[in-house]
């Protein structure tokens, strides 16, 4: 297993990126939800290779099921996946991002540069 870590990053905003991260390996975040509704969870990711696996669990609840990070072609070259109709109620959340599986030949899960909600 990994150690999770951040990097620099060269996507739009440059700041910093989450890396290292592998399987059974979890990040937590407080999250205040302005209004209850359905939305969509975008997930900002890189990965040299296909299959890895992760799910947004929020209050202990999981609310994307698995997701499967897409090559990109290195660690470095971002895009956004999304997660549509995802209820949420409105107040402070525990938003966990689970990891699920490493990707093939990478060992790891893949990179994040952020999370939103929209």
């Amino acid at each position: 297993m990994w150690d999770v870590d951040i990097e620099s990053t060269v996507d739009t905003g440059n700041g910093y990126n989450i890396g290292w991260v592998g399987a059974g390996e979890w990040l937590q975040y407080s999250v205040n939800v302005a209004t209850a509704g359905t939305y969509t969870l975008q997930f900002r990711v890189a990965s040299p290779a296909a299959g890895g696996t992760f799910r947004l669990e929020v209050n202990g609840v999981d609310k994307t099921g698995i997701m499967t990070m897409p090559s990109t072609g290195d660690w470095q070259t971002w895009t956004t996946i999304s997660k549509t109709g995802v209820t949420l109620s409105a107040g402070p959340q525990v938003f966990k991002l689970v990891m699920l599986s490493n990707a093939p030949n990478t060992g790891g899960v893949g990179n994040f540069n952020w999370i939103k909600i929209q």
